[in-house]
Order: structure tokens, then C-alpha cells, then sequence
């Protein structure tokens, strides 16, 4: 002990403290057959965060060490590393779900048949359960074969993702994945040769649910939306809102400003088409002084003319962690475009809480009924419409 040491300890006897005394106990090492690394337990502290910085390091740490708990569950938004019973906790909050279609009317009342692709899941990997939803809604000649195609493309690797990827990684990973599998279903539409997609193309709005997580990807102009009671909202009674209302994406066309100066910027016009010499309609994408491709969405599969002048294929992501039991919508635009928000929210609370599968189902359809009368209401047809609700309860 060095005489500076020394000082230290003496001037601490001063102050009442005692030194630290050996133990007698000695800990020896535990015969393994390969040596591994392990991550310390994490202390009584119940939450530890982590900076988004640090979350590549994380990643690594992931991939080298074993947990030395079982019940560590590494979650995303801010990066955290949280203890929690697998078993417990990852649930199937879904209870119930209905969808349905409608064919749309031309001004000559001629049936347009849906050409969407429209699918709810309910899978199990690595013994949890996770809601898929998606809505693929195509245009141009070919547009009902791709947005087909693509769905199913998209299930079939996002089964592959859930059961390749460790279940400490998934949430950290799911949005460089989710952009990684809308990267691959390009390619490989690129890379098919059956249908021609010059001028024709699909969309995809996608929504996962894992636990009480929403992570939703999307590339088109269909919508998704998410429905929950506030205490604040019921207690005002100036209010006339029913619902909270959370929207999960933005709409890709030409009413948004930033898609419109992309376009501009990579050679495509924006403007109205022209019928018998005047000008009408809401604002498309064109090549400059042809009449094509003449499509509202700016971002979607397919579609390799538009693609030469800024359409684009890459995909928004975003992620809500359910505030509380509610209804999630996903529709269409031509949903979004007509049923006036509170038409939705009185429809919604008619029949909220659901008592069973058959007040969804009977919500679905009243929602579709009115978006056919707004879109008819002067004769001149409605565009096809589809639509999915789901009734999350995060109730025990």
C-alpha cells in the first residue's frame, strides 16, 4: 500500500468509515463446453434506455453475447432494453376483424370489377402471434395481376423475415427489413416477364401488429387509421369528435406537395386531364406533351414509365404503440376521398364496444355503403372500395 493510500485510509477511520474487508468466499469457474460471453443482468431498475446512436452497437452486442435472462426483450422507438415475460406478454391483441370489397359503377352504370388485393392474417412464429394486414390496389391494364402478385410476394417473405430473425432483433430490424422486402418485390416484378408493367402498377399499405405495436409500411394513396376513446375527448361536450382519431401513414399523390416537386424535378407534369377541350378532373402525373401514364399516385410497384419521370418505389414506415382498445381502419382511397370523417365516427360508436364479430361485420358494411352513396350522389358512377376494420382489446 503506497503512503498516499495509506493517508486515505486513515483519514476515512477519522470520518467513521470502515474499510472493506475481503471475503472468504472465493468463486470458481463453471466447467462449459465452449466458453461464452454474457451480457450482466440487468439491475432492479426496471427500464434502461438507450440512445438512437447506439443502437448499431446494440445490435452487435445482440449478435455476440447470449442474455443471461431468458425474459430480456430488446423493443424499438428510442431503443430499450426492457425485462419482460416473453410468455406474458407477446399477445394476439386482435378480437375481431371483417373486410369487404365493392365493385365500382362507370358513368354509364357498366360494373368495374375490384381489381384490389386485400388480406388479413393471424400468424404464429417463434411462438408468438402476429396480425398481418394488407391492401394492394393496382391501376392500368394490369394492375389487378400485380397488386395480386405483389401481395403475394410480400406474405411470403414477411413469413420468411418473422421466422428467420431472432426474436431480440425483430423490432430493432423491422423497418430496414420492411424497406428490404418493398426493395426485393420491385425487383422481382422488374424481373418477371408474364405482365407487362410500363404503364401499369399497384400499391401496398401494409400493417403488422406484434403485442400492442402497430408498425405500418406504406408506398401508394390507400389509408390507415386508428380509432380509440379519450376521457378528455367524452368530457367536453363542445366536442363533436367520437374518437381519437391516429392516422398511421401519409397519402402518396398529387395533392401532396412535396410528391409534386419530385415529379417536377425529374421532368414529369402535373395537370388535369382534358375532356372534349376543357380541362377537369384532379391533378395527374403525365410525361410532358403525351397523354400518359395520367395517374394520380406518385409512388407505387411497377410502372416503369412513371418511374423515368419520379415515381417512386420507396416506402414510409411508422410505428404506434396502442394508446388503448379501439378500431383500426384500412381503406382505400376511395374511402378516404368521400366518407366525411364523422359519418366514420358515428358509425364506429354505434357500434363500439363490439360485442362480437357481427357488430365489426355489420360496421364494414355500413362504412361501405356510405362511401358508395357520397361517390354516386350525382350519377356519374363510383370507383371500386375496399376496406378492412379491426377491433384491438388490450383488455386482460
Amino acid at each position: 500500500m503506497s503512503a498516499q493510500q495509506r493517508r486515505l485510509e486513515e483519514q476515512m477511520r477519522k470520518m467513521g468509515y470502515q474499510p472493506a474487508k475481503k471475503s472468504q468466499f472465493q468463486l470458481k469457474p463453471v466447467q462449459i463446453g465452449r466458453q461464452l460471453k454474457t451480457l450482466p443482468d440487468i439491475p432492479i431498475t426496471q427500464r434502461l434506455e438507450v440512445s438512437p446512436q447506439g443502437a448499431q452497437k446494440l445490435q452487435n452486442i445482440i449478435s455476440t453475447y447470449r442474455a443471461s435472462n431468458a425474459n430480456i426483450r430488446i423493443t424499438c422507438k428510442r431503443t430499450s432494453i426492457q425485462r419482460m415475460s416473453i410468455k406474458d406478454q407477446i399477445k394476439n391483441y386482435v378480437k375481431y376483424q371483417s373486410s369487404i370489397q365493392l365493385d365500382g359503377l362507370d358513368a354509364l352504370r357498366n360494373l368495374i370489377k375490384n381489381g384490389d388485393s386485400l388480406s388479413l392474417e393471424i400468424n404464429k412464429s417463434q411462438n408468438i402471434e402476429f396480425f398481418v394486414g394488407s391492401l394492394s390496389d393496382g391501376h392500368g391494364e394490369f394492375g389487378s395481376q400485380i397488386s395480386s402478385l405483389i401481395t403475394e410476394f410480400y406474405i411470403e417473405e414477411l413469413k420468411k423475415l418473422f421466422t428467420s430473425v431472432p426474436l431480440l432483433q425483430l423490432s430493432l430490424t423491422l423497418k430496414d427489413n420492411l424497406k428490404k422486402i418493398y426493395q426485393q418485390i420491385e425487383q422481382r416484378l422488374i424481373g418477371q416477364t408474364l405482365i407487362d408493367y410500363r404503364l401499369s402498377g399497384a400499391s401496398l399499405l401494409s400493417l403488422i401488429i406484434v403485442n400492442n405495436i402497430i408498425y405500418c409500411s406504406n408506398l401508394g394513396d390507400s389509408k390507415a387509421a386508428y380509432f380509440y376513446k379519450s376521457d378528455q375527448l367524452n368530457d367536453n361536450p363542445k366536442e363533436i369528435r367520437k374518437f381519437v382519431q391516429k392516422n398511421l401513414n401519409s397519402i402518396h399523390d398529387t395533392n401532396s406537395g412535396k410528391e409534386v416537386d419530385r415529379i417536377i424535378k425529374k421532368g414529369g407534369k402535373i395537370d388535369q386531364a382534358v375532356f372534349k377541350g376543357q380541362k377537369e378532373g384532379s391533378l395527374k402525373i403525365w410525361v410532358p406533351k403525351q397523354n400518359y401514364p395520367g395517374i394520380k399516385i406518385t409512388r407505387c410497384f411497377g410502372n416503369q414509365i412513371g418511374k423515368s419521370i419520379g415515381i417512386s418505389a420507396d416506402p414510409d414506415f411508422l410505428e404506434l404503440k396502442i394508446p388503448k382498445s379501439g378500431y383500426l381502419l384500412m381503406a382505400s382511397t376511395g374511402l378516404w376521398e368521400k366518407l366525411d370523417i364523422l359519418v366514420i365516427d358515428k358509425i364506429l360508436d354505434s357500434n363500439y364496444p363490439p360485442e362480437s364479430w357481427a357488430d365489426v361485420d355489420k360496421a364494414t358494411k355500413q362504412l361501405g355503403n356510405e362511401t358508395k352513396k357520397f361517390w354516386d350522389v350525382d350519377g356519374q358512377g363510383s370507383v371500386d372500395i375496399s376496406l378492412s376494420l379491426v377491433y384491438i382489446s388490450l383488455e386482460k
